[in-house]
């Protein structure tokens, strides 16, 4: 079995560390708990609560610098930021000339902002878009899922990928989504997996192809979410089971 994580938050700086408790993840180990989990690969970006965009930018040179560390053990994540639609661009491409194919996991509120549809951000998903990259957002019960819907629905040539199932009424909200549009996806990262039956009922409902697995690491216990899925008895060899 061979499992990738979607959804992490990597650091080589202490000051990103997004663990909620002191002293126990640090750069050094957080590879080695991973692997302790069973995960054998992750994606993810480094995160901080700024507005700065130089800042945002240090924080994707520090994942670039991470995979010359780890190497294909880490597929990296960037950031961009609506208020910063020309630099954002540029950074899109930018980053996109270095392999880079993955923004986010986006957490708006985290970096001062709300809305997913407006001028600046649709200019930035054309960017997206042009560079083949996958946009992985933040959601949770503040999320502005009309505006998020409203860009998959534009953008059908660019995938977005959702974190976090939530709970029932987000959680249907994407079920629904998933349904409707072939672009769009969900990660299993954060709340909602702790619920029996969700990922066997999601299953059940959308098929497994466009369902990811995600942890949050090092926000929460990563083998939990190995284990939660193992013992939703879904079947031998579904494609969502970690391949």
């Amino acid at each position: 079995m061979y499992i990738i994580d979607f959804h992490t938050h990597p650091f080589a700086d202490e000051s990103r560390n997004v663990c909620f408790y002191p002293n126990i993840v640090s750069a050094d180990n957080f590879k080695a708990y991973i692997k302790a989990a069973g995960i054998d690969r992750i994606c993810g970006s480094v995160i901080y609560k700024t507005e700065d965009f130089e800042e945002i930018k240090r924080l994707n040179r520090e994942a670039l610098s991470l995979r010359e560390l780890w190497g294909d053990f880490y597929i990296p994540g960037i950031h961009i930021h609506p208020c910063y639609a020309e630099e954002s661009v540029k950074e899109t491409e930018l980053m996109a000339e270095k392999g880079v194919k993955l923004i986010g996991e986006l957490v708006p509120y985290y970096n001062g902002w709300h809305f997913l549809y407006d001028e600046a951000l649709r200019e930035i998903y054309r960017a997206a878009e042009r560079a083949e990259m996958v946009i992985s957002i933040h959601t949770d019960d503040k999320t502005d899922m009309d505006g998020l819907e409203r860009a998959v629905r534009e953008f059908k040539n660019l995938k977005f990928a959702a974190a976090h199932p939530h709970q029932k009424t987000h959680y249907y909200r994407h079920t629904e989504m998933l349904k409707k549009y072939d672009n769009y996806y969900l990660d299993l990262s954060g709340t909602g997996l702790f619920r029996f039956g969700m990922l066997k009922t999601l299953v059940n409902n959308v098929g497994s192809e466009k369902i990811l697995f995600g942890t949050d690491f090092p926000i929460t216990n990563p083998k939990m979410y190995v284990e939660a899925v193992l013992f939703e008895n879904l079947k031998e060899g579904d494609p969502m089971s970690f391949s």
